[in-house]
């Protein structure tokens, strides 16, 4: 307990996840982060036996077993360019063998089918924009397009007697439509009718293709479970929590389901009986965040991942029949647990009365100082949720002696569809006020300091700090933006013509709301900056291209203000490679220790 923990120790807390059984359910894969970069490891239902199978500079992005071999397929990327490609790995041999082949495309994998032939991706290949839905042989690697209607189209996976792919196709983070494509004709059958804002997820069938389950808020604030009857060609709601249904898992024998409902940012686990939706009894699950899980084939376990903000997340298997769970890999935790810290939930009133809830972290065992620096953690998106996980960093600043607030400030998800859509476009504004209203927040706490608040953020996160910092300078001591946006028009015209779309349905059109986006844009009000500025990006970022760090930069500087930019060229949108987390934490660190005088 006297040790002195470094930066190092904090970033190399190593996290295991993704864990997914074999077809017989005698092995077990799971990606982990232990080599510096997330790659495939290989363990049995013990968790005594590990071995690794890939090792590549770059993270590995999503596994999936085979349903009948020890095969796994998996996506990867180089440099974080985002054009994932699909490979095939034979767990027996260890061989490898890439089965997508178009470097400038990205690849999305969404299942296979139960025999084990085919599986199912979308694909921006044919023209860079549009993602069109595709069936492959595995076995012959023949490919077959079978639904291209342009948009942003992604396969939900095969029906289990191989029938059907359900395909959904998004407009924007609140609206999504749903087709039944019949494989043998690609006879596509919508089956969302309306303009209303709805989305449908968690596409999951009962065995005899009857019907599916699938989450939705349709006619909802929250997220609900509803059964769609292929027959009748109607849907019904099976359940109505006042909280989103975060995730849904049903067994192959369709006899139970597994339901993650998101309380107030801490997902909790519920097994249910298909037929009657009753929850089993004597349920005993570990209290903490769920954030990955899957049945065996034959139903008889339930792998998933639990953590929270103060210990690391484990992997643990459940046994239906024994109603008993176990621990079968938990993660290098090289900083002991009673030096993290769990946080504390809390809500404060915006502009226009809105609570805004946050998670606040602050130091414990340090006396020697009566109020706390404040580093505000702005979550990216705008359309997700930050969820009390252990988050090395952090919890490392935490052990520094900083107070750390996440906000869920309005565009959030997790809290209703009402919520998420009050950032929308021409009210961009008001989220950027609800971090102001933080201030107001942290100086009326004895324990924060109020001269000393530094914005900390990612990606959309990043566009916050820069939005804060621009709009209402005189609040914070400083800036740390990584792959932020600095300016909505040209982000909207250099991000990935893919993402375009559902990002101006976000934040506006080029066509329409040009200027509206030219006056939110912080760039075009870089001179009002007072507080220094701490820049990181990646050079292959397809999100948000480099040059929005860059021009914020360079303006920055012309107008005599301070900013520093570190530029990672094998890394993209945000940093994957520990050896880089290193290096740019270490220096951002040095930063607030410079503007706070820790």
């Amino acid at each position: 307990m006297n040790k002195n923990y470094t930066i190092e120790d904090f970033l190399e807390i190593k996290s295991s996840y993704a864990a997914i059984f074999n077809y017989d359910a005698t092995k077990v894969a799971y990606l982990s982060n232990t080599s510096g970069t997330a790659q495939l490891y290989l363990t049995n239902p013990k968790g005594d036996e590990v071995g690794q199978l890939t090792a590549y500079p770059d993270s590995l992005n999503g596994i999936a077993f085979s349903p009948v071999r020890n095969e796994i397929i998996f996506t990867k990327c180089e440099n974080g360019d985002e054009k994932y490609q699909i490979f095939l790995l034979d767990i027996e041999t260890k061989s490898v063998r890439q089965i997508t082949n178009t470097p400038s495309a990205q690849y999305r994998f969404n299942g296979w089918s139960r025999d084990g032939r085919y599986i199912t991706y979308s694909s921006n290949k044919r023209n860079g924009k549009d993602f069109d839905v595709y069936v492959m042989d595995v076995v012959t690697e023949t490919e077959e397009c079978i639904f291209e209607q342009g948009g942003a189209c992604g396969s939900r996976g095969f029906s289990p007697l191989g029938n059907f792919v359900v395909v959904s196709k998004t407009y924007s983070t609140e609206k999504s439509d749903v087709f039944l494509v019949r494989i043998k004709n690609k006879l596509a059958e919508q089956i969302t009718k309306g303009d209303e804002k709805s989305n449908i997820g968690n596409i999951k069938w009962l065995p005899d293709e009857s019907g599916f389950f699938f989450t939705t808020d349709k006619d909802r604030d929250f997220n609900g479970l509803a059964f769609y009857d292929l027959s009748t060609k109607s849907e019904r709601y099976i359940l109505t929590p006042n909280w989103d249904i975060f995730g849904v898992s049903i067994t192959h024998d369709g006899n139970h389901m597994l339901v993650i409902i998101n309380e107030d940012g801490y997902l909790k686990i519920t097994i249910y009986q298909t037929n009657d939706m009753k929850p089993l009894p004597q349920q005993d699950f570990p209290k903490g965040v769920v954030t990955g899980y899957d049945w065996s084939i034959d139903g008889k376990h339930l792998i998933f991942r639990l953590g929270n903000a103060g210990k690391n997340g484990e992997i643990f298997i459940w046994s239906k029949e024994e109603n008993k769970y176990w621990s079968i890999i938990k993660a290098e935790q090289g900083v002991p647990e009673q030096m993290l810290v769990e946080p504390e939930l809390i809500r404060y009133k915006s502009f226009d009365g809105l609570m805004i809830p946050a998670f606040l972290y602050l130091p414990k065992n340090i006396s020697h100082q009566s109020k706390f620096p404040v580093v505000v953690d702005i979550h990216g998106g705008p359309a997700a949720q930050s969820l009390p996980l252990l988050d090395s960093l952090t919890q490392y600043l935490v052990y520094c002696g900083y107070a750390v607030i996440s906000p869920n400030v309005r565009g959030s998800t997790g809290y209703g569809k009402r919520y998420t859509a009050l950032d929308d476009v021409r009210k961009r504004m008001d989220s950027v006020k609800d971090i102001a209203e933080l201030h107001k927040f942290i100086k009326q706490q004895e324990n924060l300091d109020a001269e000393k608040v530094i914005l900390w953020g990612g990606s959309y996160g990043g566009y916050m700090v820069l939005a804060g910092l621009t709009f209402f300078p005189k609040l914070w001591a400083g800036g740390i933006d990584e792959v932020g946006i600095s300016n909505l028009v040209s982000f909207l015209e250099n991000t990935a013509p893919y993402r375009r779309a559902i990002r101006e349905a976000e934040y506006g059109s080029l066509e329409h709301d040009r200027e509206f986006l030219a006056s939110l844009s912080p760039i075009n009000f870089a001179e009002n900056i007072e507080a220094p500025l701490f820049i990181i990006h990646g050079a292959n970022d397809p999100r948000v291209p480099l040059s929005e760090a860059e021009q914020m930069h360079t303006k920055i500087l012309a107008k005599g203000g301070q900013s520093e930019l570190l530029i990672y060229l094998d890394e993209g949108h945000g940093l994957s490679k520990l050896k880089n987390r290193i290096d740019a934490y270490t220096k951002a660190t040095n930063f607030l220790k410079s503007v706070t005088g820790m």
